[in-house]
């Protein structure tokens, strides 16, 4: 039960989050973004460090290395998709990552892994593409794919380290600090925020919080539950921020990111039964 709570807890963020991003976009350049928010998540937990356990291995390292660079991919994916579309369509399409999880499970923590898990996977994912056909018109057909792709089995693996790194002892604390700081370094110096005024600092700050509790939950879930059940219960994401345009807009949401939504909820529904 401890990866639905968490689950559901970082769906909840996750959402709001999701909203402050496409707000972001709307008044700054989106790869500028990247390195100053992964600062601010960084800067969130630091204060916790020194009371933290921390554990170091060359395994250890190697997958806080995999985990910097499973974030970069997702990131940029994620942003580009934020500055092109709306945010129901971007949480859409990293509904898919469910599936990349349970593969990355299933082939590296065995002993967690049930068969309907694949199952409920598979259903999240088999209509995100098709509801997101042109809701990122100006990437293209190819760069759309290429993004979703990108995003899903970025945010799927991300989770399965945190478990990995789990399993090795490494705590919560040390896990996100680590893999955010250095995407912070590592994006600063690739992409400097030079366009984004101090004056942005406060919405930025919201949006770190968000993000941490987000991403705090996620790795609680999968280090103490199911990899798998907890990604796929943020899934729903999609459905919260809906919710949050309908009622902003007084419009129903586009027929096809309905679709996509209701599929996701058939998927959750069969993880929660397995």
């Amino acid at each position: 039960m401890i990866s639905v709570g968490s689950g559901l807890v970082a769906a909840v963020a996750n959402a709001s989050q999701a909203v402050i991003n496409k707000q972001l976009t709307m008044r700054y350049p989106a790869r500028q973004l990247i390195g100053a928010l992964y600062l601010c998540n960084f800067l969130v937990l630091l204060p916790f460090a020194p009371f933290a356990e921390w554990r170091w291995s060359a395994e250890i390292v190697a997958l806080h290395l995999l985990s910097v660079a499973l974030m970069a991919v997702t990131a940029l994916c994620v942003w580009d998709m934020f500055e092109a579309g709306n945010a129901s369509s971007t949480t859409t399409a990293t509904a898919m990552s469910p599936i990349a999880t349970a593969i990355g499970v299933a082939l590296l923590v065995p002993g967690s892994f049930r068969p309907l898990q694949v199952v409920a996977a598979v259903i999240v994912a088999s209509g995100v593409l098709l509801a997101l056909r042109g809701a990122f018109v100006d990437l293209g057909r190819r760069g759309t794919v290429v993004r979703v792709l990108g995003a899903a089995i970025g945010t799927g693996l991300l989770t399965v380290t945190g478990r990995l790194l789990g399993d090795l002892g490494v705590g919560v604390v040390e896990t996100y600090v680590v893999r955010t700081g250095l995407a912070a370094i590592l994006f600063l110096m690739l992409i400097p925020p030079r366009d984004i005024p101090l004056r942005g600092a406060p919405a930025l700050a919201v949006r770190s919080i968000l993000v941490t509790i987000s991403f705090v939950f996620i790795i609680i879930g999968a280090q103490q539950g199911s990899p798998v059940v907890v990604q796929t219960l943020v899934a729903i994401t999609p459905l919260l921020v809906l919710g949050w345009e309908s009622l902003r807009g007084r419009a129903a949401p586009p027929t096809r990111a309905i679709g996509a939504a209701l599929i996701v909820i058939a998927g959750v529904l069969i993880v929660l039964l397995a």
